[in-house]
């Protein structure tokens, strides 16, 4: 019997007995395992000791559980304790056993024996077996220390059972108060679980402990409890005894609040200590009617009679009911008068049920007793829990205990709330009222909410319709007061189809919250809201989202409402938050219903008590400082905003004080407190990322001029206008002024690089970048515009919200034209307007920079047909530019129709092979292209000679493959195709491809190459794939390549793809010294790079730039503009209707055209003159591009020119600057001296009115001359019409040298040259160059010859000019003189003269030129001087003849005509000694002005006058001849030779 396993049989069938029925069986082995466990618990005990034993039992998911083994003295109380401890730890008890159990152990506690049968005089232990679900470690460890204290607790209530029983007797017959004893005598006789007693002494200390005072209980009440006590009794007629409620549950028999019974101990008639009894009713007690429990007994009597019921009445039986109905454990607490409203009110509600809610503050103020009564259908757990919260949150008190009874149509809930030791007891009649509005008809209780806000019978219809929706947890957790405010919110949203938001949000709290959480409930009449949505968006406020309950009306279909707990920001206070609380809700809603941003952002919202706007301009702000380069990411920038938030909000008010239109005060001071706090806060910022953030934020407000946050249009998407060279750290080159424009729905940049600038919008794809895109398209705009009026811009926007092109194209095209008229009415919100010829600032603008009226678009790349869309938003805006606002819309120039761009290119082209000895109308050339016969520029320009043979193309949809076209066939089809309104090169007429060509589609994986095709592109593979057969292409051996599509194919070997910036192409491009065409026509923008224009140039091919080439489109749309400008007044002044103004721009289309095709032929010349120039001309340009460089008006980096020291190297190996480069030089020489003219008085010459007509198309300048006259941009055309013609014709370096040679700025260069062109009719002079019949070679070169004479007579007017003259008065003064030498010059020509002059024009004649042109060139050499000499004859009176001849005299006497002639036809390659000659030059002539002015006298003889000198010099004269034939003999003429030539030659002629 000893053995385990023998024990462990024995047991296993105690066990097995012990089994109750119902219970379930043990599985197949279980018992003898349970059996086997308990045996091994109990092996070993000590006496008056328990032993626990707790196991888990692994297996499948059925058979998995814990298992406990309780090991005991048998005593009472031990199986429901032991049950009641588990449950209290959230275990359900599957299985409990108790078999009590003879055994016998050893001295050591060794269980030896289990004794089978009668066992008499055994001793007996109780071995409990228990089978509950599995718990964790943790658990484990907690339960059997709960089970410990448990039964330890058990074993000191049942041994000191009868000393406590003892303590209640002594008690009892010490009490004096009779129904008092009478009480405690009851609880002794059976009807108190008895469980500890304690004795405590006013000064704190305890004796006579028994029971669970010894253990688990020794502190019944609290210190301040026991005073009251203490009071208690001694107040006279105090009852005894004092029962109150303990905060302690009972470990025995039944989990209660310990009932505690309190008695005094008296000495000498002080109270000295309290005798505190500790115990729970037992169920008979509990269950007892009112006439068996002393002391309740009295109290019914008394009340009856007092009532005058009679004792078989109606009503005492009532009050019998009402007593028994209540709970003898609270009322034994209560006073008489307590208990007598509690009855009274209980039999009230038996006769009446209603709902009713009654508060009982227990003796000592620690605890609150509240009864409820609750209509029996509306009772739920929900409902009970629902009170309990009402009750908590009134008097901020937690439940101890509750209980639940029904009776008829009523359920009491009772409930029992800790108070604290400062109590507040909550007003019963408003908490009775609250109950009535929770428990009255749901639908009822919500409307009369709702009516407190609304008009009765709305707040009825309001009510049916959504109160019912609400479901029954819905109502027990939050009300009908909550119910209806949720209305109220839901119907504020919209349904589905509906406008207006579809989301609000509400914060709030409920009581017993956490103090560090706050509640959000966000509201949706339709749809969904996921939560991986919503809870990013709340952690981007800040919050950590805790929980989410979600409320759906009717499934959803009324409305759905969610309720957050979160967690509020470290450092901040929920109630700050709610205080705010309308902000925050309202930044919250415009998140979720995609109104604004979601990102870290928001958080300053919450964090930096911005408002939503705040931290939106400062989300802006952001956007463009990365937009401009900043590489810090978005949380690292709110990080520092955050990090710093008093320098953050002083950056607002510093915005505000600056732009706020409604700013009240001195902004001047506001501003300097504002900047002021910032620097302050600044020296605290220790990060340096922080600090750099905080900076550049503070640089994007101190920039910015205008903006229209404050403005209506703000809403719609707010706009920035700033000063770039205050934003340090932009990338070259700055504009002169941009715009930035945010929104959720788009983004966006405009650039300008002038005031009056004009360039187009471009739909970007580049989201993160797409101001470094339309920076460097400002910068080639910029380079463009040398033609026209306007100075570069571009602008630029990318729309945020496309939807998938792939799955709906009609969708993402409306989506990008609304993006492009949003972009367009945001810029138009910060542009001043012209209204009846005054400048009009925007509405609500603080405006910081001046009047800014002039504002520009047109289309550009995704944005072509979207003119008439611009022009529309001007008309809604009634801006003055009307529709010139944008061109070339359905009332402006087509410029695919027109074919200007196309053609302007093809203008380059056609120069380029002249040059060649190639005429291209006529004889054939072999052309490759990218572009299609549909697109505008490709196929207008792919029309403009029927010699093209195109022999390869390409788009993004297909390549096309011609080896060996016929030029004239070929020519009918393309154009047939570009007459079709749609097409593709899989249009072209297949018969008619040559041999071996073909169509192929991009999207092949491999295309078959014919032996033609290898031929032509130099392939070996009978295969290639698409890709690398554009390579091919580019690379072809061919006359043309054309570029007329998007994209850029070349780039110098020197760049990566990188850099180049058009990832779709990467894989296509091709380096510039890899091609073999001969020549490239840029038709479209940015084909190739700049430096692989110049790789390319380097290697002989022959190119411009873009911006040269395809400028017409660009002239042709400022022309456009010009125009309506000039017609706007007679149409605001009725002299012009709106049909007739149409018919009058198409009748001057052809004129448009010629005008702005003239300006590309002739920068095209230009350039070849400039290109001429060679490596002598490298010194020069060098010089021009330090020049420009130290104006401001070019970058080397940005425009793509290399080091000086290249350009010298260059020169030594015998190569000047190329093409591209000097396009460059033109552009920026051009755009200088357009910003000089107009910053000068020069435009204002009424001289220069011809000049201004000119500008536009005949049948206008016939009918709206006055209109011409008084154009608003009228000095700025005249300042580009003079600027070009002075580059294009004196070329690059003349302008920039005269004035560094004659110390004047460059307007006075200009103004002379418009003198000179007059005096000395260059008009005719240019004319008869460019329509001679000649070699190019030679006409450049006349050119050239014609430039540089003129040059010197512009030189001679500088010096004889003041600084502020007018060139129309300079040619009324000097043109009889000029014109009198012009006649005669023939006759006038000394000697030397007219052999240097025959010598040149034979010169001319040898290189080319035919001989009139080479005469008339000629002429202009012989006519140097002639400026002076007219000048001196004015001044004089004598006659200009008379003074040549003079003149003529002294030149053939001294030997200065050689002088001054070989001066003026030296050309030395460097800047300086170009310098000393060309004065030289005017110095020879005007030391004999100078001479003659003073010799001759007024009206004196001249001739006279030097032959008299020459007499009295005569060894003078001879000694310089000698001087002067050593000079002649030296082979080169040395500009030093000559200078000390000038020096002797003034000195003597001083004598």
């Amino acid at each position: 019997m000893s053995s385990k396993s023998a024990l462990a049989k024995v047991l296993a069938k105690r066990l097995d007995v012990s089994l109750l029925p119902g219970d379930a069986p043990f599985a197949k082995g279980a018992l003898e395992r349970a059996a086997e466990f308990m045996v091994t618990a109990a092996a070993e005990r000590e006496a008056g000791k328990v032993t626990i034993a707790i196991e888990s039992v692994a297996g499948a998911a059925g058979e998995r559980f814990m298992r406990l083994a309780l090991i005991n003295d048998d005593m009472p109380f031990l199986v429901d304790s032991i049950a009641a401890t588990v449950a209290a730890h959230g275990l359900a008890i599957d299985r409990l056993l108790h078999p009590v159990v003879a055994v016998r152990r050893d001295a050591k506690g060794q269980l030896s024996e289990i004794v089978e049968g009668d066992a008499a005089g055994e001793k007996r232990e109780s071995m409990v077996y228990l089978e509950t679900q599995r718990g964790d470690a943790r658990q484990r460890r907690a339960l059997e220390q709960a089970l410990a204290a448990t039964l330890a607790d058990v074993r000191v209530a049942v041994a000191d059972w009868p000393k406590m029983q003892a303590a209640m007797a002594d008690d009892a017959d010490r009490c004096s108060d009779g129904e008092g004893a009478a009480l405690l005598r009851w609880f002794k006789d059976g009807m108190l679980t008895q469980l500890g007693h304690v004795l405590h002494h006013r000064d704190g200390s305890q004796e006579a402990a028994l029971g669970i005072c010894r253990k688990s209980a020794k502190v019944l009440l609290g210190p301040i409890s026991y005073e009251r006590a203490f009071a208690w009794f001694d107040e006279t007629g105090a009852r005894e005894p004092l029962i109150v409620k303990s905060n302690l549950i009972s470990n025995v028999h039944r989990r209660t609040p310990l009932d505690l019974f309190i008695l005094p101990r008296r000495e000498s008639g002080r109270i000295v200590s309290l005798s505190v009894h500790a115990g729970i009713w037992t169920s008979a007690s509990l269950a007892a009617t009112p006439n068996q429990i002393p002391r309740i007994r009295s109290q019914f009597a008394e009340m009856s009679k007092r009532f005058g019921f009679s004792p078989q009445g109606h009503a005492s039986k009532a009050l019998f009911h009402a007593l028994t109905s209540l709970p003898n454990d609270i009322l034994t607490c209560l006073s008489d008068a307590e208990v007598e409203r509690l009855a009274t009110t209980t039999m009230s509600l038996i006769d009446r049920p209603r709902p009713r809610l009654t508060l009982f503050a227990a003796p000592l103020q620690r605890h609150l007793f509240a009864f409820a009564w609750v209509p029996r259908d509306s009772m739920a757990t929900a409902t009970r829990l629902q009170i309990a919260q009402m009750l908590v949150d009134a008097a901020d008190a937690p439940v101890l205990d509750w209980a639940t009874q029904i009776e008829g149509g009523l359920a009491l809930v009772r409930f029992v709330l800790d108070l604290p030791e400062v109590a507040h007891i909550p007003d019963e009649g408003a908490l009775d009222m609250q109950l009535q509005a929770m428990l009255r008809g749901w639908a009822d209780a919500v409307e009369a909410e709702i009516s407190a806000t609304e008009e009765a019978s709305r707040a009825a219809a309001i009510a049916a319709r959504y109160a019912e929706a609400f479901p029954l947890a819905y109502r027990a957790a939050y009300g009908a007061a909550e119910a209806a405010v949720d209305i109220s919110r839901l119907r504020r949203v919209a349904g589905e189809g509906e406008d207006g938001p579809q989301r609000d949000a509400r914060l709030h709290r409920v009581g017993g919250d956490d103090p560090a959480v706050l509640r959000l409930k966000l509201y949706q009449r339709s749809g969904s809201l996921a939560l991986s949505d919503t809870v990013p968006a709340l952690e981007n406020f800040g919050f950590r989202v805790i929980e989410d309950v979600p409320t759906e009306l009717e499934a959803g279909g009324l409305g759905t409402i969610h309720d957050f707990l979160l967690s509020v920001p470290a450092g901040h206070e929920p109630n700050g938050l709610l205080a705010r609380a309308a902000a925050v809700e309202a930044a919250i809603a415009d998140v979720l219903n995609g109104v604004t941003e979601d990102d870290p952002f928001n958080r300053l919202i919450t964090a930096v008590s911005l408002s939503a706007g705040e931290a939106n301009w400062l989300r802006a702000w952001y956007r463009y400082l990365r937009q401009a380069g900043l590489n810090y990411t978005v949380q690292t920038a709110v990080d520092a905003l955050q990090h710093a938030p008093e320098v953050t909000r002083q950056l607002i008010a510093l915005f505000v004080a600056r732009h706020d239109p409604a700013f009240k005060g001195d902004r001047a001071k506001a501003e300097a407190a504002a900047q002021e706090a910032i620097r302050a806060g600044l020296a605290g910022v220790k990060a340096i990322n922080d600090d750099r953030l905080l900076r550049q934020f503070r640089s994007v407000v101190e920039a910015c001029l205008r903006t229209n946050v404050f403005a209506p249009a703000g809403a719609e998407a707010l706009a920035f206008k700033l000063d770039s060279a205050l934003v340090p750290g932009l990338p070259k080159p700055l504009p002169w002024r941009e715009i930035f424009v945010y929104s959720r729905r788009v983004e966006g940049i405009h650039l300008r690089s002038g005031p009056v600038a004009r360039g187009g919008l471009r739909w970007s794809d580049r989201r993160d970048d797409f101001r470094t895109e339309i920076l460097g398209l400002m910068k080639a705009q910029k380079v463009k515009n040398a033609v026209i009026v306007p100075a570069g811009a571009k602008g630029g926007f990318y729309p945020k919200q496309l939807p998938d092109p792939a799955r709906d194209r009609d969708g993402w095209l409306a989506e990008g034209k609304e993006s492009y008229k949003l972009f367009i009415r945001t810029l138009l919100s910060l542009t001043d307007n012209i209204v009846d010829g005054k400048v009009v600032h925007p509405t609500a603008v603080t405006i910081r920079d001046g009047e800014d009226p002039y504002f520009v678009v047109a289309a550009d790349k995704g944005t072509a047909t979207f003119s008439d869309t611009a022009n529309a938003i001007a008309e809604d805006f009634d801006f003055w530019l009307d529709d010139a606002f944008a061109s070339g819309g359905s009332k402006g120039y087509d410029h695919k129709a027109m074919g200007i761009t196309a053609k302007g290119a093809w203008l380059s082209v056609q120069r380029h092979f002249l040059e060649m000895g190639i005429d291209v109308q006529k004889e054939p050339v072999r052309v490759a292209g990218c572009g299609d016969m549909s697109g505008d520029v490709f196929g207008n320009g792919m029309l403009l000679s029927q010699a093209i043979k195109l022999v390869a193309a390409f788009d993004h949809r297909h390549i096309f493959l011609d080896p060996d076209p016929d030029p004239a066939k070929s020519w009918k089809e393309r154009a047939r195709m570009f007459a079709l309104p749609r097409s593709s090169w899989d249009d072209y007429d297949k018969k008619l491809i040559s041999k071996g060509g073909g169509v192929f589609p991009r999207s092949a994986k491999e295309i078959p190459l014919s032996q033609e095709v290898r031929a032509l592109l130099g392939l070996d593979a009978e295969s290639i794939d698409p890709d690398s057969l554009i390579t091919a292409i580019l690379k072809a051996q061919i006359d043309l390549l054309w570029f007329g599509g998007i994209g850029t194919y070349v780039k110098s070997s020197a760049e990566n793809n990188v850099q180049v910036g058009d990832p779709a192409n990467d894989g296509l491009r091709i380096d510039g010294r890899d091609i073999r065409a001969r020549v490239i026509g840029e038709g479209a923008n940015l084909g190739t790079t700049q430096a692989g224009r110049i790789e390319f140039a380097l290697k002989g091919g022959r190119i411009n730039t873009d911006f040269i080439d395809n400028s017409a489109g660009v002239d042709c749309s400022d022309n456009e503009v010009n125009i309506k400008i000039a017609l706007a007044g007679a149409k605001r002044a009725g002299r012009l209707t709106e049909p007739a103004r149409v018919k009058l721009l198409a009748s001057m289309t052809d004129e448009v055209a010629e005008i702005v095709l003239e300006d590309n032929r002739l920068q095209a010349l230009a350039l070849s003159i400039a290109q001429a120039g060679g490596p002598q001309a490298a010194a020069s340009h060098l010089r021009l591009i330090e020049t420009l460089e130290a104006s401001g008006q070019l970058d080397r980096k940005t425009e793509g020119l290399a080091d000086s020291e290249v350009y010298v190297r260059r020169a030594a190996d015998g190569h000047g600057l190329t093409r591209p480069e000097l396009a460059v030089l033109l552009s920026s020489a051009k755009l200088q001296l357009q910003a000089a003219i107009e910053a000068s008085a020069l435009p204002d010459d009424p001289g220069l009115a011809e000049e201004l007509l000119a500008a536009f198309p005949g049948p206008m300048r016939a009918k709206f001359k006055q209109d011409i006259l008084a154009h608003r941009l009228r000095r700025e055309i005249i300042a580009t019409k003079l600027a070009n013609r002075v580059v294009n014709r004196l070329g690059l370096i003349h302008p920039f040298e005269l004035a560094e040679e004659e110390g004047v700025g460059l307007a006075q260069v200009a103004a002379a040259f418009v003198a000179a062109e007059r005096l000395f009719g260059m008009g005719e002079v240019w004319q008869r160059i460019e329509t001679a019949a000649m070699g190019e070679e030679a006409r450049i070169t006349l050119f050239d010859r014609a430039a540089a004479a003129l040059s010197d007579h512009i030189a001679d007017l500088l010096r004889i000019g003041s600084h502020g003259f007018e060139p129309s008065k300079l040619v009324a003064d000097l043109q009889g003189g000029v014109g009198e030498l012009d006649g005669d010059i023939d006759s006038l020509l000394g000697g030397e003269a007219r052999t240097q002059s025959e010598r040149m024009r034979d010169a001319l004649a040898e290189a080319g030129a035919p001989l009139e042109e080479a005469r008339i060139v000629t002429r202009l050499y012989d006519l140097d001087g002639s400026i002076g000499i007219a000048r001196l004859a004015r001044e004089s009176g004598c006659p200009a003849r008379a003074i040549t001849a003079a003149f003529g005299d002294i030149g053939a006497r001294m030997g200065l005509d050689w002088a001054q002639q070989t001066a003026a036809r030296m050309s030395p390659s460097d800047p300086w000694e170009r310098l000393l000659v060309n004065g030289l030059a005017r110095d020879f002539q005007q030391i004999r002005l100078d001479f003659l002015r003073r010799t001759m006298g007024r009206k004196g003889d001249p001739s006279a006058a030097v032959a008299q000198w020459a007499d009295a010099q005569a060894e003078g004269i001879t000694q310089f001849r000698r001087v002067v034939a050593r000079a002649q003999a030296a082979v080169p003429v040395a500009p030093a030779m000559l200078a000390q030539l000038a020096s002797q030659a003034r000195n003597l002629l001083a004598r």
